[in-house]
């Protein structure tokens, strides 16, 4: 996946020059082998709690804002559906809050192939029933993992 590789080589220094103490990951579907992806790039930039608030206005400045109704204390999304040569999600999480379990999922996926699998017929399944529907299953299925994740 060259495009996925050097949108990565361009959006990982450039959110660390953004927010140097972040954490930057890459998460999603296109971050897991095997993995049934509608061509979007996902990242994780975690930040400690105190620098939460100052990382949502730093991000709001550079990039679009995502999905508004899911934001918490701990967790916002932004994105970029023409700067890059394929579109991008940011996932920002404060580290060690509810919403901090992204990286562990992708773990999880990268491990259990048989997870990777029912999650493809997943989002197969799910696709026709449009945003909300698709989203509806994806979160169940990722609520399940996350439910049973070692604390």
């Amino acid at each position: 996946m060259p495009r996925v590789e050097a949108l990565l080589a361009r959006i990982i220094p450039q959110l660390k020059g953004l927010l140097p103490d972040a954490k930057v990951e890459h998460i999603g579907a296109t971050a897991v082998p095997g993995s049934v992806t509608k061509g979007d790039v996902d990242v994780l930039v975690q930040v400690a709690p105190a620098a939460f608030p100052t990382a949502v206005t730093v991000l709001r400045d550079q990039f679009g804002i995502r999905q508004s109704d899911n934001w918490t204390h701990g967790f916002a999304s932004f994105g970029d559906d023409v700067g890059y040569d394929l579109p991008l999600g940011i996932q920002l999480v404060a580290s060690g809050s509810e919403n901090d379990f992204l990286i562990y999922l992708r773990d999880f996926l990268n491990s259990n192939p048989e997870a990777v699998a029912e999650y493809n017929q997943l989002k197969l399944r799910h696709a026709p029933e449009g945003p909300d529907g698709y989203w509806k299953a994806k979160n169940a299925f990722f609520s399940k993992i996350s439910a049973a994740r070692p604390r």
